[in-house]
């Protein structure tokens, strides 16, 4: 009978493959034991502990995160109709380095949560296309509810709606340096000031 290759600490393995013997080493995770085998059972890194004689097989990918309540999250709005914006969920801030989003990538912001006061229409604070950073207040069913009540929440990039120009903050409104169009847009303290 031929050797059976055991692979060296940090080696890729896959489901299945051979990682030694249970004379040589505790099967610790992601490691299985058959008739004194032993084998991964996920993809991922082999880890050997040489003080606890343990072979362990650490996960390559892993999840991406979940936006919790309160994690501020940057997204794109998808479309704005009635009561709602729909949101696509591009990434939560602060997180290991700014990860992708695991979920539908989708959310909702419903009209009492734009702003403090009344809004009038849910479209003359947000277009489609305009990049927003706002606050995850409700993550239990889907989509995700957000909020932009805060100062440092709302609108942070925008184009013109006329000519896709990128628009300039100018007191409470946007200006559009080519066109001259004036928007309006429930704004962030940050409009224009963080990397999209």
């Amino acid at each position: 009978m031929d050797e059976k290759k055991v692979p060296q600490n940090g080696e890729l393995v896959l489901p299945g493959d051979y990682l030694g013997v249970i004379e040589e080493y505790f099967p610790g995770d992601g490691v299985k034991e058959e008739n004194g085998e032993l084998y991964a059972i996920r993809a991922g890194k082999v880890r050997i502990n040489p003080e606890r004689m343990e072979i362990s097989v650490e996960p390559i990918t892993d999840v991406p995160p979940l936006p919790r309540i309160g994690d501020v999250v940057i997204g794109k709005i998808l479309e704005v109709r009635g009561q709602n914006a729909v949101v696509q969920l591009i990434k939560i801030e602060g997180r290991d380095d700014d990860r992708e989003i695991a979920t539908s990538k989708l959310a909702g912001i419903h009209v009492s949560q734009v702003r403090d006061g009344y809004v009038e229409s849910l479209s003359r604070e947000f277009k489609i296309g305009d990049v927003i950073r706002a606050k995850v207040i409700a993550n239990e069913k889907s989509p995700l509810q957000l909020s932009t009540k805060e100062p440092d929440l709302g609108v942070i990039y925008a184009l013109c709606s006329r000519c896709r120009t990128p628009l300039v903050r100018r007191g409470n409104q946007l200006v559009c340096p080519k066109c001259g169009n004036v928007e309006t847009r429930k704004l962030s303290t940050l409009y224009r000031k963080m990397k999209v």
